[in-house]
């Protein structure tokens, strides 16, 4: 598909989603047009492991492996990607449900944690609030993230951002962090415990988090 070099990147997406006839959410349209907008490419910038997607890297995802005639009925929008390149999608299941996943490789079962967008960046911020060792050296951890969220506003559901404003506007400590189970704790500079990183991500996740698979047909 020919986007054009003149198409912003919210309707070279616009253009994608009518071709393959899946809804563009609104807000993850504002959110992109933030974050593809000088100077605004500050934007989920203290997320780890997220990177954007463009319209063609996006249509070259769904060709290769998230195309609706090969997934049993289920339609995936990929608009983001891990560093291991497993893609963050709109989604609509063969039963109409629809929300955010993130699309797991090696056959794994994904899960449509999120009803939209809102929530799904609202628990990646949570996520990194109990552990910002990973982040550059801040004077201010709090200023810099209460700036972050502030300006992607437009984009979230006022109780999201009420969140991530209440979170990060507390006291950046010293606190016990495990990277896994078996792993040996270290002290990290952090907003909040693990466990209550736990509460909040429960909060945050879709009322109905059908779990579904994304393979191709010889994969099956």
């Amino acid at each position: 598909m020919n986007y054009g070099q003149d198409v912003t990147v919210v309707e070279a997406f616009q253009k994608l989603a009518r071709s393959i006839d899946i809804e563009f959410p609104e807000r993850l349209a504002t959110l992109m047009g933030i974050a593809h907008t000088p100077p605004a490419t500050a934007a989920l910038s203290s997320l780890e492991d997220f990177l954007w997607l463009d319209a063609e890297e996006a249509e070259r995802e769904i060709n290769e492996w998230l195309n609706h005639d090969d997934q049993q009925g289920r339609t995936f929008l990929p608009f983001a990607t891990t560093g291991g390149g497993e893609p963050y999608c709109v989604v609509r299941l063969e039963n109409g449900a629809s929300g955010i996943a993130r699309i797991v490789h090696f056959a794994q079962p994904s899960s449509l944690a999120h009803a939209d967008i809102s929530s799904f960046v609202a628990r990646e911020y949570v996520r990194i609030a109990t552990n910002l060792s990973w982040l550059s050296p801040q004077a201010d951890f709090s200023a810099a993230l209460i700036g972050e969220v502030a300006l992607i506003q437009a984009a979230l559901l006022p109780s999201d951002y009420e969140l991530l404003k209440d979170l990060f506007s507390r006291q950046c400590v010293d606190k016990s962090y495990k990277a896994g189970p078996k792993s040996i704790p270290k002290i990290v500079k952090a907003f909040i415990s693990q466990e209550e990183e736990e509460a909040l991500a429960a909060r945050l996740h879709h009322p109905d988090a059908i779990e579904f698979e994304a393979l191709r047909a010889w994969m099956r």
